[in-house]
């Protein structure tokens, strides 16, 4: 009977779509640009950014997430028995100047896949040709350093194997085509009788505010209220009253953990995770879930699968940043850079 080990089952597959040409190795070496036409809330948006090499260094190389041991291990058995990266770590740049993305917008190329993808995502995916464009591409990433965005645990596997070499996907910071979605808190069952004893709670953090939802259109008017201020705001829906929202602004001493550095202690993140749900409503971990999908949760409340959902604004780049810069990491499920990287467009075998 053939073993039913996956990590050795995939390694046969490789190995097969190797054999039969499914798979070709690149005759040279070779830098991809990569396009994603998408749309949030019927915004359109293009993120653009390019493949290659990087030399490992974590003086260059910066992390914002703390990594998880079952997730590291899993990357481990599967790159080293295939000892092949089929997942692309995303990294970020500082390119105020747009230089890079001019260059690869202008440069060289042969296209390889243009399609539209099962979340209607259009995928442009191109091989540049020109020596020199490759050349120049490569000084201008000389200094830079980069910021891990998506791909934690195939970083940290990447040190664990030793190895001098990672493939990354890198696009600008400062690119109107970076989108990070934030990851919202639910909780399947609250230790508080009804809501009205939920909302007294809650009070003893900050004020609490009410309003109608009627519509989509009141979602997206009421997640205007917590997007674009400075105060640490949060929407709260509960199942015993859909047709409410309550706007939660919170004092941001709710975060009573005084050992966290002050840079992670303000963000609106870490207040609403370590302050509200844990500190003032006595939420232990395992009780807290998380999505990125409002719509999907505020169906599941309606259908009262979930007692609460807190909703949160955005983490922003700039925060990323600043958290990776000081050697910090921020709490679990705090960035969602959307949309993912494919896996599958290109691979890198390290052997």
């Amino acid at each position: 009977m053939p073993s039913m080990n996956k990590y050795a089952v995939a390694k046969n597959t490789l190995d097969e779509w190797m054999h039969h040409h499914i798979l070709i190795r690149d005759s040279s070496p070779s830098i991809y640009v990569y396009e994603q036409d998408f749309q949030i809330e019927g915004v359109p948006y293009m993120r653009r950014g390019f493949i290659a090499l990087n030399k490992l260094g974590k003086d260059r190389i910066l992390t914002h997430e703390e990594t998880r041991k079952p997730a590291k291990e899993d990357r481990l058995s599967l790159i080293s028995t295939l000892r092949t990266f089929t997942s692309l770590i995303f990294g970020l740049y500082e390119d105020k100047e747009q230089e890079i993305e001019e260059l690869l917008a202008s440069c060289e190329k042969s296209c390889i896949h243009d399609f539209i993808d099962e979340q209607n995502i259009h995928n442009r995916f191109y091989r540049m040709t020109n020596s020199n464009d490759m050349q120049r591409l490569e000084l201008l990433m000389q200094e830079k350093k980069i910021y891990i965005a998506d791909g934690h645990h195939r970083l940290a596997v990447s040190y664990r194997l030793n190895l001098s070499y990672v493939p990354l996907y890198l696009a600008n910071m400062y690119s109107p085509g970076i989108v990070i979605l934030p990851y919202h808190r639910t909780i399947a069952n609250t230790p508080y009788k009804n809501l009205d004893e939920l909302l007294g709670v809650l009070q003893h953090g900050g004020s609490v505010e009410r309003f109608p939802l009627v519509d989509e259109t009141s979602v997206k008017s009421a997640y205007e209220k917590i997007a674009h201020t400075q105060e640490p705001r949060y929407i709260l829906y509960a199942k015993e009253d859909i047709h409410h929202f309550y706007v939660i602004t919170a004092d941001p001493s709710v975060c009573t953990d005084h050992s966290l550095p002050e840079t992670l202690q303000r963000l609106k993140v870490t207040i609403l995770h370590n302050g509200i749900v844990k500190n003032i409503l006595r939420i232990d971990d395992k009780d807290i879930s998380f999505t990125h999908s409002h719509k999907k949760t505020i169906a599941d409340i309606q259908k009262g699968a979930i007692d609460v959902a807190f909703f949160l604004p955005p983490t922003t780049v700039e925060e990323v940043k600043e958290v990776a810069e000081k050697g910090l990491y921020m709490p679990p499920k705090s960035t969602f850079f959307y949309p993912k990287i494919l896996t599958g467009l290109v691979l890198y075998q390290y052997e």
